[in-house]
């Protein structure tokens, strides 16, 4: 199912529009990466193909369901049920261990597959050495792939992530690359990543350039 921008308007000073007027397409079983300068927006645009933010102008569509006209108690809902993030921080809980970061997905969300789901991606991503570590023990890589795993636990129909390589070495930024095209090929999900990492350019399908308004 297409994630869609059309002509998306967004500004938070009225003078200076961050994102003005962009139209882009996102399917499925496709690995797309956002490109451009600091502050064209990329992040932004994940925030919008999320309905965390809504734009002031245009729509952003998953299929036929125009997401950013609802209200937000709904795109809360819609965001639950299908999307993943990965952000640049990771947000694990530093008293729960890997193993049980799966299992609150799980629970969180009423999902009892997503549990072994996330532990079979934590022993691709190299980390079945460290389910019973707790995050203080982790390096910033590892906690980066752990929340990886916790954000494609649910099986989610969209993924959005926000340079989820920029703590890793060449070998494992590879890996996650890897991971994230296979897992839009074998999910037939929509992949949007940020990045600046030639580990996950040459693997994205698609590339959508943003400039400076």
């Amino acid at each position: 199912m297409t994630l869609t921008m059309q002509d998306v308007h967004f500004r938070i000073d009225p003078a200076r529009p961050l994102i003005a007027g962009l139209s882009a397409q996102f399917e499925s079983g496709r690995l797309a990466c956002l490109a451009g300068p600091s502050g064209a927006g990329k992040t932004t645009v994940l925030s919008l193909l999320g309905g965390i933010t809504v734009p002031q102008d245009g729509q952003i569509r998953h299929g036929d369901n125009a997401i950013s006209v609802l209200g937000a108690a709904d795109r809360r809902l819609w965001r639950t049920a299908k999307v993943g993030f990965v952000f640049q921080t990771c947000r694990l809980i530093d008293v729960l261990t890997v193993r049980q970061h799966m299992a609150l997905v799980a629970r969180l969300r009423r999902d009892p597959a997503a549990s072994a789901a996330g532990l079979r991606m934590i022993s691709e991503l190299g980390l079945g050495d460290k389910l019973d570590a707790l995050p203080g023990a982790l390096s910033g890589g590892e906690k980066q792939r752990v929340a990886l795993a916790q954000a494609l636990a649910h099986r989610p129909a969209i993924v959005l992530a926000d340079e989820p390589t920029a703590a890793l070495d060449n070998r494992n930024a590879s890996a996650v690359a890897m991971v994230l095209r296979d897992y839009a090929r074998s999910h037939r999900a929509v992949v949007v990543t940020v990045s600046h990492d030639i580990a996950v350019i040459d693997l994205a399908d698609d590339i959508v350039h943003l400039q400076k308004s």
